[in-house]
């Protein structure tokens, strides 16, 4: 989750957008509860110092027998009252809130300043008192244990006595326990949509990139639906006009390769018939060997053509059993190659393309490294082909030139052994049109590594 919201651009939108929507909504939030609480400590604090001072002057007038019945009387789970030889209240316990109900119990309860005190927790413990209660296991069998003193004032009485209450916080959930879950529950509800409108603008976008990824594995499919913003339709519409230019393009250069094909091999026929009429023999047998070769060049290039061409559908082959039928097919011809074909690897790809590609690499393998070792191994994204020889190597500093058609390395490669430096290109060429590469590496032991990667689809 965190890696599409980092990589992808719809999930870095929607990262954006929620962290947006999640400072609004926490700031108004707070704005909100600021203001709603501290409204509601204010108007709880004036109702303690109303119902004290009016115990006050009620406890003038009941005769002292009684006083504590009064007390208990009026008591309940907010509000407790009780008479001792000592004032409860903190005076040096002050918040913002203090002065001005000082000022109010003071002048409510006709006593003078130095015999009145107040004090009130500051608002963090509100909030603790109330956490507080949620974790008292007795919480549901005795809700009065469960509340917590969060503010006190005492009255000192005319006998020396301090009339002390406390303000206790509600052992059930506050007031502002509901509006903050509708709170939540609209920020989900928004996120939810932002996400799903986001998703639905930039599925265009999704779906240029998969073409984009058919056409870079040579898949020239149909046009993309046009469809999205004004931004997202000229880009579909140009990606829709390269498309058709590019299929064009291949076409048109198929067809043309093909029509070179069929005029240059009928001359090429004619030639080598008026060649085997030819005085005196060593004359014909060259004239014939350079015919073969021209024939040979031109098969080549047309093989090399029609590989950039794609036409070749996709199917799922068992890419192990492929490499294993070409390594048994060169071992008939002589061919040391060793190849572990136990494992199964199922694989949709051109398989024609494919084993033309790998027949070349192991070919070569045996060709210039006298024998070759062939590997598959399969990864979590994609597949990797080792073949391995034992031959000189090729040069650091030609290892990217070799793959250039009609490219031949004399001093690392015996001319003698034929062919016109296209298997590589060739090679090269399928690995592209698949979404994979090929790279060259020369072994410490001696020999070259021809590492064939493969994208997993």
């Amino acid at each position: 989750m965190l890696s599409y919201l980092r990589q992808s651009l719809p999930g870095r939108v929607i990262g954006f957008l929620i962290l947006a929507l999640g400072i609004v909504n926490a700031t108004t939030v707070y704005v909100f509860f600021e203001e709603r609480s501290r409204a509601v400590r204010l108007s709880q604090m004036e109702d303690l110092i109303s119902r004290s001072a009016g115990m006050d002057r009620l406890l003038d007038e009941t005769p002292a027998e009684l006083r504590t019945e009064v007390l208990g009387a009026v008591t309940s789970e907010r509000f407790r009252f009780d008479i001792g030889a000592s004032a409860t209240a903190d005076p040096y316990n002050r918040t913002g809130l203090e002065h001005p109900l000082y000022q109010r119990l003071v002048a409510l309860s006709g006593n003078d300043a130095e015999h009145v005190q107040l004090s009130i927790s500051p608002r963090y413990y509100w909030c603790y008192s109330w956490v507080q209660n949620l974790l008292k296991p007795n919480l549901l069998f005795d809700p009065g244990e469960a509340a917590l003193p969060i503010a006190s004032l005492s009255i000192q009485r005319p006998d020396g006595q301090w009339l002390n209450a406390t303000l206790r916080s509600p052992s059930s959930l506050p007031t502002w326990i509901v509006p903050l879950l509708v709170a939540l529950g609209l920020f989900a509800l928004t996120v939810f949509v932002v996400v799903v409108i986001v998703r639905q603008v930039s599925a265009p976008l999704g779906c240029l990139s998969r073409a984009a990824d058919r056409i870079g594995r040579g898949e020239l499919g149909e046009a993309i639906p046009e469809q999205g913003s004004e931004d997202v339709l000229r880009t579909t519409r140009a990606f829709n006009r390269m498309q058709d230019r590019l299929e064009r393009f291949v076409t048109d250069r198929t067809r043309m390769m093909a029509a070179i094909s069929h005029d240059l091999r009928t001359p090429l026929t004619s030639l080598r018939l008026h060649a085997e009429f030819i005085e005196p023999e060593k004359s014909r047998d060259k004239i014939l060997c350079i015919l073969n070769q021209m024939q040979e060049m031109l098969e080549a290039t047309l093989a090399f053509t029609r590989e950039e061409s794609l036409q070749e559908d996709r199917r799922t082959v068992d890419l192990s059993a492929l490499i294993g039928s070409i390594c048994e097919d060169l071992r008939d011809l002589g061919n040391r190659i060793e190849f572990d074909e136990s494992q199964r690897v199922p694989y949709l790809c051109r398989s024609g393309s494919i084993r033309r590609a790998l027949t070349n690499l192991i070919e070569n393998a045996c060709k210039y490294g006298g024998q070759a070792d062939v590997a598959l191994q399969v990864c979590s994204d994609r597949l990797i082909v080792w073949v391995r020889d034992k031959g000189p190597g090729i040069p650091e500093a030609d290892q990217v030139r070799v793959f250039d058609p009609f490219v031949r390395l004399e001093t690392s490669r015996s001319r003698e052994t034929g062919g016109i430096g296209l298997g590589l290109s060739i090679a090269r060429t399928i690995a592209h049109s698949h979404g994979g590469d090929i790279r060259l590496a020369n072994r410490p032991e001696g020999g070259l590594e021809v590492v064939l990667e493969l994208p997993l689809l």
